[in-house]
């Protein structure tokens, strides 16, 4: 059946309305919000460069540090909880960990010096951190030496699937890290063997916490989780008076 000559143009231009529609549709779904790309064509690579970008930029993080499978009679770090800034600083509790003695230590780390009141002492006094198989909690928020040094230096990272934390839908990026990285920041494992590392990351590119599994004492295998929150809240540390 012919089309009528007076319909020609109306369909004609009825296409090209449709056409423009499709092609708007496919450039507007390549954007994100912002104008700029999407999560979908985002590398991990540069969402961990995103990350570093606002970890760096925050004046404070709250930090609670958990462990898994260390050894009974290592001595080290196995969990805590406290505040670190840029400065950098911390001060919070570590539980610590001395030949199988367990123990919850109140400190304060900042101007280079650490202090802690172990168990046995009355007052805080300033420790060397390495004495007791941990690092200075101070420099792990450092933007140069700390946790946020790891994520451009992850070895094949991945994304992994999107997953909630409390009010939170977080992206997971997967990878590894050489050991010489990771006893750079925290002071025990192994420069000669490699770390499973896991982050999740916020819609706003915080990151939410950093999993990082592997030899940390000897051959057995132990996990340390670290999660962040409470970027840029103002805290005030001081060394002890």
């Amino acid at each position: 059946m012919r089309t009528p000559r007076a319909t020609r143009p109306v369909a004609a231009a009825l296409a090209v309305l449709a056409l423009s529609a499709a092609c708007s549709s496919g450039a507007d779904s390549k954007k994100g919000t912002d104008g700029g790309s999407s999560a979908a064509s985002e590398t991990p690579q540069q969402r961990l460069a995103a990350a570093k970008q606002v970890m760096d930029k925050a004046s404070s993080m709250h930090l609670v540090l958990t462990s898994q499978g260390v050894p009974a009679k290592a001595s080290g770090v196995l969990g805590g909880e406290g505040d670190g800034t840029h400065a950098p600083a911390f001060k919070g509790s570590l539980k610590a960990q001395l030949a199988g003695i367990q123990a919850d230590v109140p400190v304060v780390a900042t101007g280079g010096k650490v202090w802690a009141k172990l168990p046995i002492w009355p007052d805080m006094r300033t420790i060397k951190p390495s004495d007791y198989g941990a690092p200075d909690p101070a420099v792990l928020f450092s933007t140069d030496k700390g946790l946020s040094t790891l994520l451009p230096k992850t070895q094949n990272p991945a994304f992994g699937a999107d997953k909630r934390a409390g009010s939170d839908v977080v992206k997971v990026v997967n990878g590894t890290l050489s050991g010489q990285d990771v006893t750079s920041v925290l002071t025990i494992g192994d420069p000669s063997v490699q770390y499973k590392a896991a982050y999740e990351i916020t819609q706003s590119n915080e990151v939410r916490t950093m999993t990082l599994t592997g030899q940390f004492y000897n051959d057995a295998t132990s996990t340390y989780t670290l999660k962040l929150d409470k970027y840029g809240e103002t805290v005030d540390i001081k060394p002890p008076a």
